[in-house]
């Protein structure tokens, strides 16, 4: 089985991946099949980007204006994505990479503009599946990753 990991962002830099995912407005996704998106990680988490090929990414919300926090998705990584410039609207450096996306909590796909009719799971939910949410980007479980997967799938 993949490797599998839980990263965080802030919503505003998760609704500008998935704005772009869905106009296809950036260079750097033209040509790039529908439903990936480019996302990141920190340039002080290198050692992420180098096991990330083919891994499972679930992605966490962070609190925001008008949000809770929680799990928003999840999905494959699919390579390194080159940035010309500064790309998302918070933070300066990091490492991108192609997301495949598999899975969303309601409204976030359907809203990518509008984090605040996302209905994410909640942290606790994590906490009680087994997945405590710690700062940084976690490398899960096999039991965790499906944990996670469930939790998406169960809002549907």
């Amino acid at each position: 089985m993949a490797a599998a990991f839980l990263l965080k962002g802030s919503p505003e830099n998760l609704s500008w991946s998935l704005r772009d995912m869905r106009e296809r407005g950036s260079e750097v996704l033209r040509g790039r099949p529908a439903g990936w998106m480019v996302w990141g990680v920190s340039e002080r988490f290198q050692w992420v980007l180098e096991q990330l090929e083919g891994s499972e990414v679930y992605v966490y919300a962070t609190r925001g204006v008008g949000v809770e926090g929680g799990l928003a998705l999840y999905g494959v990584a699919r390579g390194r994505a080159e940035l010309a410039g500064r790309y998302w609207p918070r933070g300066e450096r990091w490492l991108a990479f192609y997301l495949e996306v598999r899975a969303a909590a309601p409204g976030v796909l359907e809203n990518p503009e509008n984090p605040r009719a996302w209905r994410l799971v909640p942290r606790e939910r994590l906490v009680e599946a087994g997945v405590p949410v710690l700062p940084g980007p976690q490398k899960l479980k096999p039991e965790q990753a499906q944990a996670l997967k469930k939790l998406l799938e169960q809002l549907k």
